[in-house]
Order: structure tokens, then C-alpha cells, then sequence
């Protein structure tokens, strides 16, 4: 007797939908830009620039967060704070949406280094493949419409929010 297997390979897609970059403080900082670009039908791309207005900056946190969307949006990972600066000196995490972050923007963000931050921070043309193969690599999610929170503290007191929207078909 023979048997079969047939294998399928489930291969997703993730593209970028929506950008939402909020400074509570314009003093502190304030975004020079936010955007998605598509430069043709498969090759978008997410930028993101914060001129920062009061530096050094020696403390920050992040308050992290996955949504998916059902009726609203709903979250699907635990609110992650991290301490920005501690993490960049060791750059070690257990969490693996803290690693997944840290796979995608080390390459294309000006922000991966130790503190203090004397400069402005950007994202700078993040590409919607490049997440993809992260998403699919690292965090196998469920087809559906997806959210990125994430809360900006610094010096003990919030500045921004930074929300990306996505779908993973």
C-alpha cells in the first residue's frame, strides 16, 4: 500500500493599510513626516521622522501592543513597556514580539543605538516584503486586518503615539 502526502505551503502577505503618528507634546517633538508610499502595485513602503526638539534624551519607554481586528480592534499580545535604553545596551529579550520589533527597524531606523538620542529619530522606507517575511518567519499570525500601538514616555512623561495599520492575507 502507498500513501501520499500532499504538502502545501501557506504563504502570507502583509501589506501596509494605514499610519497614524500623533506628538502630544509639539514642544518635545513633532513629526516632519508619517507616511506609506507605494511606488507601484507591489512595493510599498513606511516612513517615519520625529524631530526631536529637547535633547539629550537619556530615558525612554515604549508601551507595545498587537491588535487584530474583529469588531474593533482587540488585543492579541500582552502590553509589552519596554525601557528602550536598557534594552539597546543589552539588546537581549525574551519576549518575541520585543525581538520581532527589533528585527525589522535595526536595519532601517536610525534609533538602534545605545542612549542618550541627540538627533532626530527615523524609520526610513520600511518595506512591506521585508515585514512580511519577519511576520511569516517569527510571528505565524492568522489572516486578518492588524494594529501596532505603541506609547512613546520620555522623561516620565508621554509624547507620542505611533499606530500602524496592516492586513495579513
Amino acid at each position: 500500500m502507498r500513501v501520499h502526502y500532499i504538502v502545501w505551503m501557506i504563504h502570507s502577505l502583509f501589506e501596509f493599510t494605514n499610519i497614524k503618528c500623533n506628538s502630544i507634546d509639539k514642544k518635545f517633538f513633532d513629526f516632519d513626516y508619517c507616511h506609506i508610499k507605494a511606488v507601484n502595485r507591489t512595493f510599498k513602503y513606511m516612513s517615519v521622522r520625529a524631530a526631536l526638539h529637547e535633547v539629550p534624551i537619556r530615558e525612554v519607554l515604549a508601551d507595545l501592543q498587537i491588535l487584530r481586528r474583529f469588531k474593533g480592534y482587540i488585543p492579541i499580545t500582552m502590553n509589552v513597556t519596554l525601557d528602550v535604553c536598557k534594552y539597546m545596551n543589552k539588546k537581549k529579550s525574551r519576549n518575541p514580539m520585543v525581538n520581532f520589533f527589533d528585527r525589522v527597524l535595526k536595519n532601517y531606523s536610525n534609533a538602534y543605538h545605545k542612549c542618550p538620542y541627540d538627533h532626530d529619530v527615523w524609520v526610513e522606507k520600511l518595506p512591506t516584503q521585508f515585514v512580511n517575511t519577519q511576520l511569516s518567519d517569527v510571528l505565524p499570525l492568522p489572516s486578518g486586518d492588524y494594529a501596532f500601538y505603541s506609547t512613546w514616555i520620555v522623561n516620565g512623561m508621554t509624547r507620542g503615539t505611533l499606530w500602524v495599520y496592516g492586513t495579513l492575507s
